[in-house]
């Protein structure tokens, strides 16, 4: 039975960088939004901490202020892609020039964006989670809360779902779907700094893994790797990172004497697929709408591109605004997933991978073009034509 009662136009389930976007964008289109989330910021994000260029002008759109989040980001030149005795450094340019990545505290990030959302006018409710939906017609048209306070229903208009990888609001649609390839554990803590990694990070892969190390604001150091599911669910998450890090001999010189300054935090399965991101009084936002992997460092710029086409589809009026936004999604990801696809590709067959990095390596402006699409920097159809593809794999 519910204790209680609430009325909102938007309910937000999930106060991560997509949800705090969408509420904060929507709060300033003039509408009565509701964010709830699970636990209480700042809280610890499994997460690459890697932010690809483009989040800067999200966040502008946004109109949140550079000092609100620049002060606990770190600026990255790039990532240098090591396979054994082959490497490439990645950087990113667009007409405007060099760019730069961005290396994040997830724990103060996704606070200052909660914080925006709440200055914007959303209302936000922690330590609380998603029981149920209520339909009218095939309609979302509210939801059920755990909240301290009790149980508690909330009447909504529009339900959006922007509760990361495992999404709750996606299982409870029905739309949640298998993910049957590629099968990985990702884990991550953070460590003490490494002098010679200040300006740029470094990714090493291997057959079906990879690990990434990337500086963080204050001096410390993200190592976070994904490592093939099979036989490593039941073992601890502890002796899975440590045996995973002995077995790179790479890696384990970098963290030689370097503390661990974290708990190893996991993900398993890496990877959520859906049938659908949108559908009638209900939309999926982020990581909840699906993703492949982290590999690209492109999870946070997604996060707030699709909570930007998500308020943009609502802008219009509620009635069409599913299509709407499916559409702008289709426009804005469809050719980054498909090189996505060709990264995950080339991960799962070794010789590919080594062979494309000695090629990008004698082809730096090849590589810089491939980097800067895989930044989001310039269209990554730009890196799909099969002339490019041609530029790359030529011997």
């Amino acid at each position: 039975m519910s204790s209680g009662r609430l009325e909102c136009e938007v309910l937000v389930v999930g106060a991560g960088p997509a949800g705090s976007a969408v509420a904060a964008a929507l709060a300033a289109q003039g509408r009565k939004v509701l964010v709830v989330e699970a636990r209480q910021h700042p809280r610890p994000k499994a997460c690459a901490e890697y932010a690809s260029p483009r989040i800067v002008e999200e966040l502008r759109h946004l109109r949140v202020p550079d000092a609100e989040w620049l002060a606990n980001a770190r600026p990255l030149a790039g990532m240098r892609v090591i396979r054994g005795a082959d490497a490439v450094q990645i950087g990113y340019q667009d007409a405007n020039g060099t760019r730069t990545a961005w290396g994040l505290d997830r724990r103060t990030f996704d606070a200052a964006l909660a914080a925006h959302a709440v200055a914007a006018g959303a209302q936000l409710r922690e330590r609380s989670t998603l029981e149920g939906l209520f339909w009218r017609d095939g309609r979302v048209i509210g939801a059920h809360l755990r909240t301290p306070e009790g149980p508690t229903d909330v009447a909504c208009q529009v339900l959006i779902g922007a509760d990361g990888a495992r999404s709750r609001v996606a299982q409870l649609l029905g739309v949640e779907r298998p993910v049957r390839v590629p099968r990985r554990l990702g884990l991550v803590a953070h460590y003490e700094g490494i002098a010679e990694l200040t300006d740029h990070g470094e990714m090493h892969v291997g057959p079906g893994w990879y690990v990434g190390l990337a500086p963080l604001p204050g001096g410390s150091l993200n190592v976070g790797m994904a490592v093939p599911l099979d036989g490593a669910s039941r073992q601890p998450a502890a002796e899975r990172f440590e045996a995973a890090i002995a077995g790179i001999p790479a890696v384990a010189a970098r963290l030689a004497g370097k503390r661990r300054l974290t708990p190893i935090r996991g993900a398993s399965p890496i990877g959520h697929r859906v049938s659908r991101a949108a559908g009638p009084g209900w939309m999926l936002i982020g990581d909840a709408a699906g993703f492949i992997d982290p590999f690209t460092g492109e999870g946070i710029y997604r996060a707030l591109r699709s909570a930007r086409a998500a308020a943009e589809a609502l802008a219009d009026g509620d009635d069409g605004a599913a299509e709407r936004y499916l559409a702008a999604r289709r426009g804005a990801f469809a050719a980054k997933d498909a090189l996505t696809w060709l990264v995950q590709g080339m991960l799962a067959a070794p010789p590919l991978m080594g062979y494309t990095l000695r090629r990008l390596a004698e082809r730096p402006s090849v590589a810089a073009r491939l980097g800067s699409a895989l930044g989001d920097c310039r269209p990554a159809s730009d890196a799909l034509s099969p002339l490019f593809l041609a530029r790359v794999l030529r011997p």
